[in-house]
């Protein structure tokens, strides 16, 4: 939900590591800042009891970082710490600290599952959309390259059920979990396009974000009855409010055997 910030309070990242007892060192390891900070922004530092402390940065950050240095005396007086702040403790970022350096971002996830018996062409949901699980519509497309690939004709049945894109945001990409009965690798894919509206017309939809099912990680080497990972975050694809997405999803190099997958897509956008 998009709504004014200078009431809000947001987690911007963790503490990998605790902060001791007694005079503040200036400096603590969290986990990577998801954005640039600037010197004299605040931060809040919020344990498990709900106990905070408010510091200021004395540098600036740039995302990605995992160390933060800030002021242990701020106005001249010793920033005590009254009791360890173990790791996991928040780091929160006020309304007004979001918006004193510009825009920042949040991220939208839409998540929804699929099960079909896998084909060597693109399968995507019926009519019904991803309200029904059981999918059916074969595309007769096989292109697995992102930017070039894409469904061809998509019906204006099926424009009708995308997934509709409420706001100019980004596209991330998807991470997804596949079991398929049989030793066969299978793949996800996200198709874009814009529909075609107010008119009787088929539409042609491009892959923007594609994976294929991962169990490099092991302990087995087995894709039958069991999850496996396929995820593509790598991708920074604008989207304009009316555009849909079309979730699909086929076998890499052979067809049969049910395929199910769970589907978590990760949209992008910036707060106002």
């Amino acid at each position: 939900m998009r709504t004014s910030l200078y009431s809000l309070i947001w987690e911007a990242s963790k503490l990998t590591a605790p902060i001791a007892e007694g005079n503040a060192t200036g400096s603590l390891i969290c986990e990577a800042i998801p954005f640039d900070m600037k010197t004299g922004e605040s931060l809040i530092i919020r344990d498990k009891f709900n106990s905070t402390i408010l510091i200021e940065l004395d540098a600036d950050v740039t995302a990605g970082a995992t160390t933060i240095t800030y002021e242990p005396r701020p106005g001249g007086n010793t920033l005590v710490i009254p009791s360890e702040i173990p790791v996991g403790s928040s780091l929160l970022l006020m309304g007004s600290e979001i918006t004193k350096q510009g825009r920042r971002k949040s991220q939208m996830y839409i998540n929804f599952s699929s099960q079909f018996a896998a084909r060597l062409d693109w399968v995507t949901f019926s009519t019904s959309g991803i309200s029904n699980h059981s999918w059916n519509t074969h595309t007769g497309d096989t292109g697995k390259i992102v930017g070039t690939s894409i469904l061809d004709d998509v019906s204006t049945a099926i424009q009708s059920v995308g997934i509709v894109v409420p706001f100019d945001c980004t596209l991330i990409g998807v991470r997804a979990t596949t079991y398929r009965v049989g030793n066969y690798q299978s793949a996800v894919g996200l198709f874009v396009g814009t529909p075609a509206y107010n008119d009787n017309a088929t539409i042609d939809m491009t892959l923007r974000a594609y994976a294929e099912a991962d169990n490099s990680a092991g302990p087995d080497s087995n894709y039958s009855q069991r999850p496996v990972k396929a995820e593509d975050l790598t991708r920074n694809f604008s989207l304009s409010a009316g555009d849909i997405i079309l979730p699909a999803a086929l076998g890499v190099s052979t067809a049969g055997g049910n395929l199910r997958v769970s589907y978590t897509i990760v949209l992008q956008y910036d707060l106002l």
